[in-house]
């Protein structure tokens, strides 16, 4: 079996050795290609592929290779093996729709972010006053519209991150940062989320031990959407504690870029909501991962499937665990992540990151 990885530019021979040959082909080129080897369509993948997608694949191209040369034991075989050719045909043709999909929800993802963006600054102008005093019934009105308006701006960013960063990875811009701040800031943001069902948010955190390089940014954004979450599923009146440490590696984990994580600063964030099921904690942060009605956390949603990309792009790692009374979830991000960062950057003590 030989696989094909186009984005290589492999000098495909016309005549090539016995065997099977997968074709990891871009969208854009696919045309191109099938002109060049038509018949190679039952064999190509449109990149990116998923790892689970590719297994399967494989696995049935292996078993036909192994077949090859055997006198068929079933006769219904054949007929099997021609629909399934078939159905690898038409898993292409499905994969180009996927595409086109994905395309649509970025652009329009993208474009949501403009209106928010603008009508969310609108809203900081009346609470600034600059148009004429308000009364506290329409400052608390404005209020409670910016802090919607701000939720729905970083759900079209999650959309926009989620459907893009299929098509292109992303390098973030790591800087010297203030963990301590950034969890501040972050509390800050649900702070009127939490007031409307009287929650108490208590904030423990260490300095780290060591320089922490992240995009500031985009780590509020994972704990604006941990903490978040905590709101949604916490009874009222009760309490949400977020601790902030460093630590040694974790013993046995490994980070969600599939990288063993070495000492990093890690973030728990306590809540006395339900629980999950333990055979879910795994699948919450999947994308379109759902269980049960609305009260059933286990169905994680866009927040905690951008959470786990943004870990896995900081080489870091993220996790929940169910206990007997509410749920902790937790993130490590890595000392020393597998990019090289510059090390004469200066701390980054207050940021203004936007969603």
């Amino acid at each position: 079996m030989h696989i094909w990885d186009l984005d290589a530019k492999p000098r495909i021979p016309e005549s090539r050795s016995p065997g099977v040959d997968v074709f990891l082909v871009r969208r854009n080129s696919l045309k191109a290609f099938l002109d060049r080897f038509p018949h190679a369509g039952a064999t190509t993948l449109l990149k990116p592929v998923s790892p689970a997608a590719l297994e399967v694949f494989l696995a049935h191209l292996i078993g036909r290779l192994n077949n090859q040369g055997q006198e068929p034991s079933d006769p219904m075989k054949a007929d099997r093996d021609a629909l399934l050719e078939c159905l690898l045909h038409s898993t292409l043709r499905l994969q180009e729709m996927e595409d086109d999909r994905t395309n649509f929800w970025a652009r329009s993802a993208h474009d949501l972010r403009a209106p928010l963006t603008a009508a969310s600054g609108y809203c900081g102008l009346l609470l600034e006053e600059q148009f004429g005093s308000l009364t506290s019934g329409q400052r608390e009105l404005l209020q409670r519209i910016e802090h919607s308006l701000k939720k729905l701006n970083r759900m079209a960013s999650a959309m926009f991150q989620l459907t893009a960063g299929k098509q292109l990875e992303r390098k973030y811009e790591l800087k010297r940062t203030d963990i301590e701040s950034c969890i501040e800031r972050s509390v800050d943001e649900v702070r009127f989320f939490a007031l409307e069902k009287n929650l108490t948010l208590e904030v423990d955190t260490t300095p780290p031990s060591q320089p922490l390089y992240v995009e500031p940014n985009q780590i509020e954004q994972v704990l604006v959407n941990l903490l978040e979450n905590a709101c949604k599923f916490s009874p009222r009146n009760s309490v949400i504690a977020v601790r902030g440490y460093s630590v040694p590696s974790p013993a046995g984990h490994v980070s969600t870029a599939g990288d063993r994580v070495t000492a990093g600063y890690r973030v728990d964030i306590n809540d006395s909501g339900p629980g999950v099921a333990p055979e879910h904690l795994q699948n919450i942060f999947e994308e379109y991962v759902s269980y049960g009605n609305a009260g059933d956390r286990s169905g994680g949603g866009l927040g905690l499937a951008i959470c786990k990309m943004i870990l896995r792009a900081h080489h870091g790692e993220i996790w929940a665990e169910t206990r007997e009374k509410g749920t902790t979830f937790s993130f490590v991000l890595p000392f020393h992540p597998q990019e090289a960062v510059p090390h004469d950057l200066e701390p980054v003590s207050s940021y203004a990151g936007g969603q």
